[in-house]
């Protein structure tokens, strides 16, 4: 079997995949409107999903605010500095926050069963 000559979709698709993820004109928006930032768009959806599942947009709001509190303190901004930088690192900040709980979570479940 030499090279293939012609490329099927799967040959296609696998090439893609390691590209970058295409995104919704909303969510592009959505970035240029935050200064660049790939983590707005996120957040938004984020804040959307959890209201529907019943957590509250104002304590989101409120936990979101603490993290980009917190990453600012870490990286030595100014208290008033909200740009790109501020919300993408807030945004890997609260994922890992997220993971921390989901992981707590099973731990729990697992004792329990």
């Amino acid at each position: 079997g030499g090279r293939k000559e012609f490329m099927g979709g799967c040959d296609i698709r696998e090439q893609l995949s390691g590209g970058p993820k295409l995104r919704s004109i909303d969510d592009f928006n959505r970035s240029v409107a935050a200064g660049g930032s790939e983590g707005a768009p996120v957040l938004e959806r984020l804040r959307s999903v959890m209201e529907e599942i019943g957590v509250e947009n104002e304590l989101f709001d409120q936990v979101l605010s603490g993290v980009k509190k917190e990453v600012r303190e870490k990286n030595g901004f100014g208290v008033e500095r909200d740009d790109a930088l501020v919300v993408d690192e807030a945004v890997k900040t609260l994922g890992e926050k997220l993971k921390n709980s989901m992981k707590a979570i099973a731990v729990e479940q697992l004792r329990i069963n």
